[in-house]
């Protein structure tokens, strides 16, 4: 056990830097579709398997399906996994349905998002891998396995899929849930975000349930396609074949139920680092004073990166 937490203390900087260094990417793409070149409102239909969540095969929801593990679980919980994960990926379709095209809203509705972050999360919630655990402890001692963390980092590089770690316990501990955070980004070189249904949390969002979403990147080339409506359908990846990946019964047994200093510091040094931003807070692609002002993002006239630089630089709003 020391040895396993030796080699997770020495990996920590270079993962750190791989963080740093995979996030800015993503920042960079956001940017472009956000500012460069804006992804309009209206790409798709509220008809469109990312809002409706429903497969073009079969018709059915394909959330449960791609659930890839779930973990014993060790307590009672009011809901079963099934309502826990349509209750959190209803949320994200939601999101996308704002910037869908209706008869009344051809370019989408107004919304405090922009459409390309709101057609993001379907690439999330339809594309992506689902995996459920009780609380953080539980999801800790499962990613301190090293058995668990290669099946799990197999599983996301062969299917290219955006992983969500959701968490049965609501009523979580929000301190716990940063730490929590910091280790998912010292575990692995990419960033990611602590979402749940307390205080907001890093540069996490609201969800009506707590859930960690790991960005590995794999919504970047979806989301640049919908520019084009023959992708619309190309995009949509079918349900994760059953019983194919993350198959051991004692995952965890190796693992580590306690927090060690990296992701401790981290969490610090996030927490300053937000407060250092005083109202802008841990929203980094929208501005909260806008957003706590009640600004919305108009899908039909989209800011453009001439008018967000003048904000900027000048403080000038257009």
């Amino acid at each position: 056990m020391v040895t396993r937490d030796l080699i997770y203390c020495l990996m920590a900087l270079p993962n750190w830097l791989g963080h740093n260094l995979h996030n800015s990417y993503g920042i960079l793409k956001v940017f472009y579709i956000m500012w460069l070149r804006p992804l309009r409102g209206g790409l798709i239909s509220n008809e469109h398997p990312f809002v409706t969540g429903r497969s073009l095969e079969d018709g059915e929801l394909i959330w449960e399906k791609n659930v890839v593990y779930a973990s014993k679980r060790k307590r009672e919980f009011n809901d079963s996994d099934s309502v826990i994960v349509k209750r959190i990926m209803k949320y994200l379709s939601r999101m996308v349905e704002n910037s869908s095209a209706t008869t009344n809203h051809p370019y989408g509705k107004k919304n405090r998002m922009p459409p390309a972050v709101n057609y993001i999360h379907g690439t999330v919630h339809f594309n992506g891998a689902s995996l459920i655990f009780d609380d953080f402890k539980d999801a800790l001692e499962h990613f301190t396995d090293r058995r668990f963390y290669r099946d799990f980092l197999k599983m996301v590089m062969l299917e290219k899929r955006e992983p969500t770690i959701i968490f049965r316990d609501r009523d979580y501990d929000p301190d716990e849930f940063a730490v929590f955070s910091c280790f998912m980004k010292t575990r692995f070189p990419f960033f990611g975000n602590p979402n749940g249904n307390k205080k907001r949390l890093h540069w996490g969002t609201p969800s009506p349930q707590p859930a960690f979403n790991l960005i590995v990147g794999w919504w970047i080339a979806p989301t640049l396609k919908l520019r084009n409506e023959k992708n619309h359908t190309s995009i949509l990846r079918p349900a994760i074949v059953k019983n194919k990946y993350l198959l051991r019964d004692d995952y965890g047994v190796l693992g580590r139920r306690e927090y060690l200093f990296p992701e401790l510091i981290w969490s610090k040094f996030t927490n300053y680092r937000i407060q250092l931003r005083g109202e802008r807070g841990g929203m980094y692609f929208t501005d909260k004073r806008k957003v706590d002002n009640g600004f919305l993002y108009d899908p039909s006239s989209l800011i453009t990166l001439r008018e967000r630089m003048m904000e900027k630089i000048f403080g000038i709003s257009q």
